[in-house]
C-alpha cells in the first residue's frame, strides 16, 4: 500500500499545528464609544454650521451617502456638491437635538455603527430622522464610510401616508 497520502497528511498537520495563533486583542468598547461620541458631536456642529470642508473631512474618500429620498444615493464628491448648494442658501436653518444615539462597536474595535435619531424641521417637523452611520478607524482617527438618513414615521401613521400616495 502506498504511504504517500499518509505522509502528506502528517506533514500538513504538523505544519498547521506549528503556526502561531493570532493574539487576542482586548478592545475597550467604552473608550471607543467615548471617542465616537466626541466625533459625532463634532460632526453635528460642523453640519449645523454647514462647514462643508470639515464635514467632508470626516469622511473616507469612498464614503457612500444615502439621503432620505430614494434618488439620494451619492458619492463623497456628489454629497460635497450638494452641501455646497445647501451652504449657499442663507435661509436654511439646521437646528436639531439628538434624541437618541446608540453606538455598536465591532469586536476588533476598528469600526462601529452609530445610530442617531432626531427631528429635523426642514425635513419634517413631525417625523423623526434616523441616521445610520458606519465609521471606520483610520490612521488619523475615525471617519464615515456610510451615512444613511431615513425618515421614520410611527407605525400608526403608515396607513395615512399610504393613503396620501393613492
Amino acid at each position: 500500500m502506498n504511504k504517500t497520502p499518509l505522509l502528506i497528511w502528517a506533514v500538513v498537520m504538523t505544519m498547521t499545528s506549528c503556526q502561531q495563533k493570532p493574539a487576542t486583542v482586548v478592545v475597550d468598547t467604552e473608550a471607543i464609544k467615548a471617542e465616537l461620541t466626541i466625533f459625532m458631536d463634532e460632526y453635528s456642529v460642523a453640519y449645523k454650521a454647514m462647514d462643508i470642508n470639515k464635514m467632508t473631512a470626516f469622511c473616507t474618500d469612498d464614503a457612500l451617502f444615502l439621503g432620505s429620498d430614494p434618488s439620494e444615493f451619492w458619492s463623497k464628491q456628489q454629497i460635497t456638491d450638494y452641501f455646497m448648494a445647501q451652504g449657499l442658501d442663507s435661509t436654511m436653518k439646521l437646528e436639531y437635538v439628538i434624541d437618541r444615539r446608540e453606538i455598536l462597536v465591532a469586536a476588533d474595535g476598528n469600526s462601529a455603527i452609530v445610530v442617531e435619531q432626531f427631528v429635523l424641521p426642514i425635513i419634517s417637523p413631525n417625523m423623526p430622522v434616523r441616521c445610520i452611520n458606519n465609521v471606520v478607524k483610520v490612521s488619523d482617527g475615525w471617519k464615515f464610510d456610510l451615512l444613511s438618513w431615513n425618515v421614520i414615521p410611527r407605525n400608526e401613521d403608515i396607513p395615512v401616508i399610504n393613503a396620501a400616495f393613492e
